[in-house]
């Protein structure tokens, strides 16, 4: 009998066709495994009973993995119509910590983390050394993790007992089953309503949170968990790369940013070694443009949307076979200055003058500690402003507000296009008068956040079905780590319900 088996992956990385071809060598079953660009596909060429065996132990030992999002028997294959591709010489910073490996390692490895653990225990900081480079480890304390945000270093989870964590966090069936995928990302996960209450774990009800993803940091985890610590807070401190950042809507896994356990790869399009993320997009000139190679769309007219915190070059674009990339609507990349931020927005008109004196003299407190100048740029920029007339820290704090909100819908934030010698801006001066406005009259700093992100999204879908009529897009490109947010990307969605959204599935969306 032949079965052949079809595997939906969307990385043309080699290590879980690697981890099938040891099961098959295990059972001894007449199978062989081929890689094409987005799939796995397995060939079994065996007696029914055997071929069934081998499925139940795929069932028991092949590990979940973030890329894979689809799988299906297949009643006949046409070899001749794809590409079988050839493995390059390329390693992974990736240990394969498959059920098998981690009985192994521990089985194997008998460390005395005695000392480490005690300085914990102490309130002290462990400094442990991982296959990635240096850690350092505390149990959450609110002065341990100023002290590491302040040097600009971000607090994470490690979670060392995954079947306790639901006592601490809100956690569903899909972030458990990405935790535990083979790549090990990073997932935010939502405290519960008692826990973190005095900040000790993070200055918001969410924090990113991953399991034990290497040897070393494996059998330190085994350790912590057998004297009763179910999650410990860590920082990188001298990593080699960060690891990767992972959420996921109704249709697909998101890669937010990160590089561990998916650079360096070969890119079969490239026809060479990539090492990293910036090596990947500035080889194509943006994140845009290198997205729109992913999908091969270079000759065709798409619409991109690449919203980024952090990047000065967040903007609404167009691409086509003619004109090129153009963008259509840029965002400001603004003084990092709270004084020259009121300035402009008291020179809208009399009434926002007033505005700024008023909202001044109601909120004293907010205006009392130092605006801190991070040198940001684009929307990181503007929330940070925006953040600090809120009596926020940061964009983060901001995002992670709305986040909070419990309600479907929210009020309108301006979002208004002014013109700068012949460009399209959005103008933030409207975005942080017209939320200063509701807060003055009395709303919720949860149903403010949310309301920007909703906005946002009308305001993307404004242009978007402007811009679609005139150049006859079909398609349109979403990439950014805006667009890890499940407001925005949900309800843009719904929204743009005419139009086909693509998202990357290989690489990133961001970097």
């Amino acid at each position: 009998m032949e079965l052949i088996y079809k595997i939906d992956f969307n990385t043309t990385n080699f290590y879980f066709k690697h981890i099938i071809d040891d099961l098959i060598e295990d059972t001894k079953i007449k199978a062989t495994c081929k890689m094409y660009r987005g799939f796995i596909l397995l060939v079994c060429s065996d007696e029914v009973e055997e071929i069934e065996n081998f499925f139940k132990v795929l069932e028991e030992k092949l590990p979940l993995s973030i890329f894979i999002s689809n799988a299906e028997v297949l009643e006949h294959f046409d070899y001749d119509s794809f590409f079988e591709l050839e493995e390059q010489d390329v390693k992974l910073n990736l240990s394969l910590l498959t059920n098998d490996e981690i009985t192994k390692t521990i089985n194997e490895n008998n460390i005395d983390f005695t000392n480490d653990i005690d300085k914990i225990k102490k309130g002290g900081v462990s400094r442990f050394e991982t296959h990635n480079g240096l850690k350092d480890l505390f149990l959450p304390s609110v002065k341990l993790r100023e002290e590491f945000e302040s040097k600009g270093y971000e607090v994470k989870l490690l979670i060392t007992n995954i079947n306790n964590i639901s006592k601490l966090v809100d956690i569903t069936q899909k972030d458990l089953q990405l935790l535990c995928s083979i790549e090990r990302p990073l997932i935010k996960l939502k405290f519960k309503l008692l826990q973190n209450a005095k900040g000790e774990f993070s200055n918001t009800r969410f924090i990113y949170a991953k399991i034990a993803d290497d040897k070393e940091t494996l059998l330190f985890s085994k350790a912590l968990k057998d004297k009763g610590f179910d999650y410990i807070l860590y920082v990188n401190d001298e990593v080699y790369q960060d690891g990767l950042k992972v959420t996921y809507n109704k249709e697909q896994n998101i890669i937010i940013c990160g590089e561990k356990g998916l650079f360096p790869k070969y890119d079969f399009d490239l026809k060479r070694r990539v090492n990293s993320s910036k090596d990947y997009f500035e080889e194509y000139g943006s994140v845009y443009k290198a997205c729109i190679a992913q999908f091969n769309k270079r000759l065709v007219s798409t619409i991109g949307v690449y919203f980024s915190y952090k990047s000065d070059e967040s903007a609404i674009k167009i691409n086509n076979a003619k004109l090129g990339e153009r963008n259509i609507v840029f965002i400001p990349n603004v003084l990092n200055n709270i004084e020259k931020c009121i300035d402009d927005i008291r020179s809208i008109d009399e009434n926002t003058n007033r505005l700024i004196d008023n909202y001044k003299k109601s909120f004293p407190k907010y205006f009392e500690k130092k605006f801190i100048d991070k040198d940001a740029d684009g929307f990181e920029a503007i929330l940070n402003m925006l953040a600090y007339c809120l009596g926020m820290k940061d964009y983060k704090q901001f995002e992670d507000t709305a986040l909070m909100f419990g309600g479907k819908s929210g009020l309108q934030i301006d979002m208004k296009v002014m013109q700068i010698d012949g460009k399209n801006y959005l103008d933030y001066r409207k975005i942080i008068q017209s939320t200063l406005s509701y807060k003055i009259a009395g709303v919720e700093d949860t149903l403010l956040a949310y309301s920007f992100y909703e906005s946002l999204c009308d305001f993307i879908s404004d242009n978007v079905t402007e811009i679609q009529s005139d150049f006859n897009a079909k398609d349109i490109i979403l990439c950014g780590d805006m667009f890890a947010n499940s407001i925005l990307l949900s309800k843009l969605k719904k929204k743009l319900n005419t139009i086909n959204i693509l998202i990357p599935k290989e690489y990133p969306i961001d970097y």
